[in-house]
């Protein structure tokens, strides 16, 4: 009796203990408001919230203590890993999921002794800084130090991606680093210092919690904490811009491999955020314009006021439109404040489109022909003043005669009356590599004969130039991959080209550009190198064919029907 009470008994124990596997089998905790981890042993997945009904709900952290941490640390890694990568399911970077991945992480990761260098353990690693290029891309540099001096660094983002930089990584030499291990009896020297562009496989929204690996060829393996991310797109792209310029001249293989991927991927971050929010307007606007006249506004408001005073005695300018975008909304309260003085001032109107941030110059003039009603564009600097009226009526009356034109651009002088433009045409420096954007004639006086002859040229500056809005738009307008503006109107000018179109220059129009007033000086030397570089891996072959035949200092006017304007 008492022996089959025990059998009876155990039966129920080995009942209950089986109920309790297959329970511990199949639960679920959620990991954000969209989304659970579920262990169905041996699997472990990622599924919308929703689909878990037929599993045990339970909380995250008994889920991670009991059915995933008791893993041997190979497999820890494996769900680390699927984790990771499982939550590019979620359209938006969430906050609470990145917060419960990393505390996942905390509890599975598997933990290597802190880096301390020393004579004994020399192997060395330093994350001096980590840059979100966006979600899902980074820039990272710093330093490692083996035997051979080429420790292969990793890094695991909080919420448990791991990224192997490997050969990926860009190495430059470290004198500071050399001097340090001398002091340390090691004279061993080499490219110590790493520079790289990667990306995780999923969304990483926490400034916090990266950590670097090293492991070297001689086995010694050693962890870091990272420092915190840097976010701000201004920022990021100002320290990448300075580490490629502190490197010599522009190019090579970390511009190549790692600061055009970079710098492009977080121009499309920085042209995206920059959205059209609202349009003012400022008088009785024109209902069907001939021209649209499109004015980009950067920092300095105040060029606003000289060319209003000079379009509103302009009598040719009253069936064009005027739109000047700001593309620094800080100054939005100002410029409204502005804009309503100037308007009783001049009685000339106009409208002011207002973006939710600051998008660069190509940018801003995309979003001003959003709101052009012209089947003509007149894309115009905010530091270009006209010298007299009728400018632009000579502008479109050349342009009607013109076949096949593409862009159209006028006569352009500096305040002592010396060419700043009279066509543009593209120049490389005796044994360099990169084309340069030139201006014909530039520093001649405006009366210089051949400046004074309308001619076709391989492009014209987007200070001043006329093109139809259709034509524009097929072609895709102006790029917005180049670095606080430069180049993006040689490439509209080669596109244009490229269609067929013939860009062209006439003198009879002349207007003042003060050029770059805007930036600080110095401030645009390393965006312009590296733009020129952009430029020309982009676009050398295009604009040795477009070289082959023009002589910048021969100009040929045409059988006389427009070498007169």
């Amino acid at each position: 009796m008492r022996e089959g009470v025990a059998t009876k008994g155990k039966a129920k124990t080995k009942a209950r203990a089986r109920k309790r596997r297959s329970t511990s089998l199949r639960r679920a905790a959620r990991l954000c408001s969209e989304l659970a981890i579920v262990v169905e042993a041996p699997a472990v997945s990622v599924l919308p919230w929703g689909e878990i009904d037929d599993l045990v709900p339970t909380d995250l952290k008994t889920l991670v203590r009991e059915e995933l941490a008791p893993l041997e640390g190979e497999k820890r890694e494996r769900v680390l890993a699927g984790l990771a990568a499982a939550t590019a399911l979620v359209e938006e970077p969430s906050l609470e999921l990145s917060a419960s991945l990393h505390a996942v992480r905390e509890v599975l990761r598997e933990r290597l002794p802190r880096c301390a260098v020393s004579e004994e353990r020399p192997a060395g690693l330093a994350v001096e800084r980590i840059l979100a290029i966006d979600e899902r891309s980074f820039w990272v540099n710093g330093w490692t130090h083996d035997e051979d001096g080429r420790g292969s660094p990793a890094l695991v983002s909080p919420e448990g991606a791991r990224v192997d930089l490997g050969e990926r990584a860009h190495r430059c030499e470290r004198p500071d680093v050399v001097q340090f291990y001398a002091a340390l009896g090691d004279d061993r020297t080499g490219e110590h210092g790493f520079t790289a562009y990667f990306e995780v496989p999923a969304p990483s929204a926490l400034s916090a919690g990266w950590v670097a690996e090293l492991r070297t060829s001689d086995g010694a393996a050693v962890e870091i904490a990272c420092p915190a991310v840097t976010r701000d797109p201004a920022t990021v792209r100002a320290e990448i811009l300075g580490e490629l310029g502190s490197r010599g001249p522009i190019g090579g293989p970390l511009v190549a491999q790692h600061g055009r991927r970079a710098l492009t991927r977080l121009q499309e971050r920085i042209v995206a955020e920059s959205k059209l929010e609202s349009v003012d307007t400022y008088g009785e606007q024109v209902r069907k314009p001939a021209v649209s006249i499109v004015v980009p506004l950067y920092k300095r408001l105040d060029f606003l006021e000289h060319q209003l005073f000079h379009f509103s005695r302009d009598p040719e300018l009253a069936p064009a439109e005027l739109i000047f975008v700001l593309d620094s909304p800080e100054q939005g309260e100002e410029l409204a404040r502005l804009a309503r003085e100037l308007l009783a001032l001049h009685r000339f109107p106009f409208r002011v489109v207002n973006l939710t941030a600051g998008g660069g110059y190509a940018s801003a003039n995309n979003h001003g022909i959003e709101v052009a009603k012209g089947k003509r564009l007149l894309l115009l600097n905010s530091d270009v003043i006209p010298d007299r009226p009728g400018w632009l009526g000579r502008m479109t009356g050349f342009a009607e005669q013109v076949k096949k034109l593409g862009a159209l651009g006028p006569k352009l002088l500096y305040e002592d009356d010396s060419l700043q433009h009279a066509g543009m045409y593209f120049h490389r420096q005796p044994g360099a590599d990169l084309w340069e954007n030139a201006h014909c004639f530039k520093g001649m006086h405006k009366s210089f004969k051949p400046a004074n002859v309308g001619r076709p040229v391989p492009a014209v500056t987007g200070a001043c130039m006329l093109v139809d809005r259709a034509l524009y738009e097929d072609v895709g307008g102006f790029p917005t991959h180049y670095v606080q503006g430069d180049f993006e109107d040689s490439e509209l000018c080669l596109r244009l080209s490229g269609a067929g179109r013939t860009n062209w220059y006439m003198p009879a129009a002349e207007l003042y550009h003060l050029e770059g007033q805007s930036y600080l000086p110095g401030v645009r030397r390393v965006p312009s190198e590296y733009n020129r570089w952009l430029h020309t891996a982009l676009l050398g072959e295009r604009i040795e064919q477009a070289m082959a035949d023009f002589d910048p200092n021969a100009p040929v006017a045409d059988d006389g029907e427009t070498g007169g304007y």
